[in-house]
């Protein structure tokens, strides 16, 4: 593919930078398997509409306290299985969403822009929801809306295994896909044009500067897809947070202690 995009910058530039930028906003994410399914189904299960896209949204519970679940890169909103079930009996009504691209909501690719706009949209329906739990990318995208969307309800967040800088996939896809720097420039001036900004604005620490809401940010030391330094650079540039860095959990920070001490977090 490195080959191919390489070739691609000397014969057709302008196909370069839509393919380019395609795959850095691929997901290529998980089918919902069967098992999945059946506990998805037993939310109350919505579609929100949003720019052509079907957004695949579910509510679990009754409680008091109004909670939003994140989930991840080529993920979807059955990740959250053991925290929707641990939530619910401490009092809370549990939401959900699947990103574009993700589970069973529509679209082919994703990017941090669009996944908060989502989630913007989410929470201007649903109003009452005061937390949000996320993940991964998940993560990136909510110091992002909390950054841009200011007239927003939430009042607690939770930061989990999220990278920090959009500049560090660029990063990664040149180095493993071999591209020269003239590819990938076509690609980030692609970039520039869809998002309206240039790589290094996306960075979270940055974002985390204007937020003023308390935030507990997780990272487990082991984390092969995305590095723990990011959490303690978010921590020490997101005023009113807490760290907790974990050990053997891996990028899917699942554990049992983990989920009381985030259910703690979000409800006292």
């Amino acid at each position: 593919m490195g080959f191919y995009f390489n070739l691609l910058s000397f014969i057709n530039p302008k196909k370069l930078k839509k393919d380019g930028f395609l795959l850095f906003c691929n997901p290529f994410a998980r089918k919902v398997l069967p098992h999945q399914l059946e506990f998805l189904q037993k939310g109350m299960s919505d579609v929100l509409d949003l720019e052509g896209y079907k957004i695949q949204t579910y509510k679990w519970g009754s409680g008091s306290k109004k909670i939003l679940l994140v989930h991840g890169w080529s993920s979807h909103s059955f990740r959250w299985k053991n925290y929707i079930e641990h939530l619910i009996k401490n009092d809370f009504t549990v939401y959900a969403l699947d990103a574009p691209a993700h589970g069973l909501s529509s679209g082919k690719s994703i990017h941090v822009v669009l996944y908060a706009k989502v989630i913007n949209a989410f929470l201007k329906i649903n109003s009452e929801i005061s937390s949000i739990v996320s993940h991964s990318i998940g993560g990136f995208a909510t110091t992002y809306f909390l950054d841009q969307y200011k007239e927003h309800t939430i009042e607690k967040v939770v930061i989990m295994g999220a990278p920090g800088e959009a500049s560090d996939f660029f990063d990664f896809y040149k180095e493993t896909l071999g591209l020269t720097t003239k590819s990938l420039n076509l690609i980030i001036d692609e970039f520039q044009t869809q998002l309206g900004k240039v790589p290094s604005y996306f960075s979270s620490a940055k974002f985390a500067e204007s937020i003023l809401i308390p935030a507990l940010i997780v990272h487990d030391k082991n984390d092969l897809a995305t590095n723990y330094n990011y959490s303690i650079r978010l921590n020490k540039h997101w005023k009113n947070s807490q760290l907790i860095l974990t050990e053997g959990l891996g990028h899917d920070l699942k554990s049992k202690d983990l989920i009381k001490n985030v259910t703690d977090f979000v409800k006292n």
